[in-house]
Formats: structure tokens, sequence, C-alpha cells
């Protein structure tokens, strides 16, 4: 089935310039470069096409029209989409890396994390702490922030995993919860202190914290001013 739908997309749409490069056929199905690094790609999720524009390995067109089998109206935006790619509308498209370095230059901002970093957080507070830690997130994107601390530090929870966007996170390792009762019995607090076990990991992993004493809270920067 995916091979059909592979011709019937290359017999169709004219690519133009575009060159097509090998692709795995489960997953990515068609695979074009123009050059800038531009690249047409069609992807397949679950019986789910879905076609986007890349530039340097980053999407920078919005998602495109998702169907389980392409049809004529699928087709012709597929088309109007490669002309403009032939055109060159998306050879000097911001990514979002391009993004996070403007702001960064335009904040005086300095790296305290990487990728690694982060990854060793998230596993830290998600495999070896003995509880859920609450946090707080804040993106570079954000111009403001409204406080909401959550426990889960899971793909969709955790800022889908764009290490590079976090600019910080407050985690809270003293906290307590409150447990239902009834209503005219009042909740039932649990506290929890894992303050040691908290730092314990963050210097296991080498990872750079500081302590907010009068908020109570731990933070870890992503990118902090000078």
């Amino acid at each position: 089935m995916k091979a059909e739908i592979i011709k019937f997309i290359r017999d169709n749409i004219d690519f133009k310039s575009g060159v097509f490069q090998a692709v795995d056929g489960e997953k990515r199905l068609i695979d074009v470069a123009w050059k800038h690094n531009v690249h047409y790609i069609v992807d397949c999720f679950n019986g789910i096409l879905w076609d986007y524009v890349t530039r340097n390995g980053e999407q920078v067109s919005l998602q495109g029209t998702t169907t389980k089998k392409p049809d004529e109206e699928w087709l012709k935006y597929t088309q109007k989409l490669v002309n403009q790619i032939e055109n060159g509308d998306f050879n000097h498209k911001k990514t979002r890396s391009d993004e996070i370095a403007e702001i960064i230059q335009k904040r005086n901002l300095t790296s305290y994390m990487n990728n690694t970093k982060w990854r060793e957080f998230v596993h830290a507070m998600d495999e070896e702490m003995s509880v859920a830690v609450p946090y707080d997130l804040k993106t570079l994107f954000e111009d403001s922030h409204d406080e909401y601390f959550d426990t889960f530090y899971d793909y969709e929870s955790f800022n889908y995993y764009d290490f590079k966007s976090i600019e910080w996170v407050k985690v809270k390792p003293v906290f307590s919860e409150y447990k239902f009762r009834g209503m005219l019995i009042p909740d039932e607090e649990i506290a929890f202190d894992v303050e040691d076990e908290f730092i314990m990991l963050m210097k296991k992993y080498s990872i750079p914290y500081e302590y907010d004493v009068e908020n109570k809270v731990y933070i870890i920067y992503g990118y902090k001013g000078s």
C-alpha cells in the first residue's frame, strides 16, 4: 500500500529541480531536496500521511493536509507547496534554532544546560526520585509566565523535550499533597521532603542549580542573563 502511495505521489507531482533522497519507506515515504537544504517531506503515522517543509532539518512550514490516501485536493495543495519551494519561498525561512539564537542574542543570555544535561535531569526526576516532584517550566518564547507546577516528566508534559527552548525549570522538593476526606472534613495533608535526595541527584549528574530562598524552589537555568 505504501509503495502504491509513493508511486502515486511521484507520478502526479512535478517536483521540478527537487532531488529525491533515500528513505526507509516505513515512516518516511518521500524526501525531496532543494538548494539551501530545503526538503519536502511526506511521513506516515498510523496510516495517516503528513507533509511539511524543512530547512536545515527543522520544520519551517505549517502542517499540510493530512490524509489516509492522496486525492485531487491533496495533490493540488502539495503541488502549490512544491512550487513555493521551487520559487525559493523557504530558502531563508527562520527555523526554531534561528529564533532561539535571536532571543539569546537580544537578551544577552548565557547557556547553562545542553540536551544531554536536560535528558539526565528528566531521567533523574522521572526514574530515580522516590516521589514525583513538582516543577514549573518557562520557555524562551514566553513573554510572561503563569506559575504552574506539574509532576509529570513525560514528552508532552516536559515541553515535548524541546530542551533548547527551555529558559528555566523550578523544582520544589519540599511540598505537600492533599487527600480529600469528605465534604465536612478538612483534606488530609501529606508532606514530602526529598530535598537531600534531589540535591544528591543534581550532584550525581553535575547539573547546575540555584536555590531561591524566598520561594523555596531550586532553579535549573537553561539560559540566564549576565
